[in-house]
């Protein structure tokens, strides 16, 4: 009995364990030998750490974070109000109603990246739609793709437009399970609809709200086709290159494959750091 329990056990783990090998262990085993280095598509130079110290001085790739640190700025905060904030106020419809609301601000994640961003390069143009509107209030055209920060706005824009549906979707399952009972109570006991979200919907969403918070910043971090599309080298002053979008130019425009290995692996290990970041900052908030 003891051997055939050992057996079945061995069975449904021994498909998720191979997922696994060949998905995250062996990519990761071969990006870190890769790294080492000096690699394009036809020569390998053995260089040892050559790669890691060589990005010190890589002022591209040190501002593509620092470049990253200022859209999470622009993005995350109004991305996570106004996911909230819709959510909150959807839940108070019948569940088609829901559904259907759902859908209509989950459409424009649907569609892929490059497509957005071409449709996005005509609305940012200096004659596009988003500066004949502004035209007609009497403001006078914003340089969207020629300067730095209208070029970081439009970014942000485009990626608030893009992603908030999917975190207004989480946030929205998650109040699916706050019991109704709770929302009878409180209104017996005198509290309004502001009173019920401030004291009862945003301490249960509250992991959630930090969940959807490190997906956005991590999103952030990981912008390219936007950024490629609208711009080619980054955009103005490489305002608006992610440390994913420097990877990819490194690996495919560029040829330096070792080099790009080893900014991947920074890139990673950054991320690893913030999701243990935001760990410590949940494990806090339970004491």
């Amino acid at each position: 009995m003891t051997v055939n329990r050992t057996a079945t056990r061995a069975s449904l783990i021994t498909p998720a364990v191979l997922l696994w090998g060949l998905t995250f262990a062996a990519p990761l085993v071969i990006a870190v030998r890769l790294s080492l280095f000096d690699a394009d598509y036809l020569t390998s130079v053995f260089v040892g750490l050559g790669n890691y110290t060589k990005m010190i001085g890589d002022k591209y790739f040190v501002k593509s974070f620092v470049n990253s640190f200022w859209l999470v700025m622009f993005i995350v905060p109004p991305q996570v109000f106004i996911a909230y904030n819709v959510a909150a106020h959807i839940s108070d419809f019948s569940d088609r109603t829901q559904a259907a609301l759902r859908f209509v601000f989950y459409v424009p994640g649907l569609a892929a990246g490059v497509i957005m961003a071409l449709i996005w390069r005509w609305f940012l143009a200096l004659d596009g739609l988003i500066n004949q509107l502004f035209a007609m209030v009497g403001i006078g055209p914003v340089r969207w793709l020629i300067d730095a920060w209208p070029a970081r706005a439009g970014v942000s824009l485009i990626q608030v437009v893009q992603t908030v549906g999917g975190n207004i979707l989480i946030l929205s399952a998650t109040l699916c399970g706050l019991p109704s009972e709770l929302r009878d109570a409180a209104m017996i006991d005198g509290a309004n609809a502001r009173a019920y979200r401030r004291y009862i919907m945003r301490p249960y969403l509250m992991r959630t709200l930090l969940m959807i918070t490190l997906l956005d910043i991590v999103g952030v971090m990981q912008i390219w086709e936007v950024s490629y599309v609208l711009f080619r080298f980054g955009g103005p002053e490489g305002a608006v290159a992610s440390p994913v979008y420097e990877t990819f130019r490194t690996a495919f425009i560029y040829g330096e494959k070792g080099y790009a290995a080893a900014k991947g692996l920074v890139l990673a290990i950054v991320i690893a750091s913030i999701i243990a970041a935001k760990q410590r900052i949940e494990a806090w908030a339970k004491q």
